[in-house]
């Protein structure tokens, strides 16, 4: 788990090297990459610059959709590895996804956590300046709001875990059974059997 000190910056690459776009997560905490915005874009799609959408997933497939239309098929099911920040600070790669799990990024391809990351405090750059490097975004997970005392984050983290909370998706289909459940009261339906 990281600690991050200053706003998120995530950039997409795609095939060449060079920056697809970047984008600014306003909100990100444990597990959850939340509101994202386009800070820049080509200048052939400037409409996409200062649109906001509600996750990092969002605004990563809203973009390539946009930019890249044919990203999809050209490769396969999406590629994980195209939302990268530019990280300073002490961050061993042998702490690194060191947590297997599933991530709704791109389609849900396999990811990981880094729990095993021990607070530490790293700095992410909006673009290089030498003296970092270059990190997929949710090999970073979980990320700790600043002023969350460490040992208040590792029992956080470690009871995300064991509910299951590190895997992206796990609110979405809570909240759906939520729905569900809500649906058949109001309709005065019995729940489906156990499966």
């Amino acid at each position: 788990m990281v600690v991050v000190l200053d706003p998120l910056y995530v950039t997409l690459f795609v095939d060449d090297g060079d920056p697809l776009a970047t984008l600014h997560v306003q909100d990100a905490a444990y597990f959850k990459f939340g509101t994202t915005e386009v800070i820049e874009a080509p200048a052939t799609h400037v409409h996409l610059r200062h649109k906001k959408y509600n996750t990092l997933n969002g605004a990563c497939v809203g973009v390539l959709d946009d930019i890249m239309p044919s990203w999809r098929t050209a490769r396969g099911r999406g590629d994980p590895h195209v939302a990268w920040m530019y990280v300073v600070g002490e961050l061993p790669h042998s702490e690194l996804s060191s947590q297997g799990a599933r991530t709704g990024l791109l389609d849900g391809h396999h990811s990981f956590v880094s729990p095993l990351a021990a607070t530490r405090r790293i700095s992410v750059r909006r673009s290089p300046d030498g003296t970092g490097r270059w990190v997929p975004a949710h090999v970073l997970r979980p990320f700790i709001p600043a002023g969350v005392p460490d040992n208040v984050a590792v029992q956080c983290v470690r009871e995300l875990i064991a509910k299951g909370g590190h895997h992206s998706g796990a609110h979405r289909k809570e909240k759906k059974r939520a729905r569900e459940e809500r649906r058949r009261d109001e309709e005065g339906a019995a729940p489906p059997p156990p499966q």
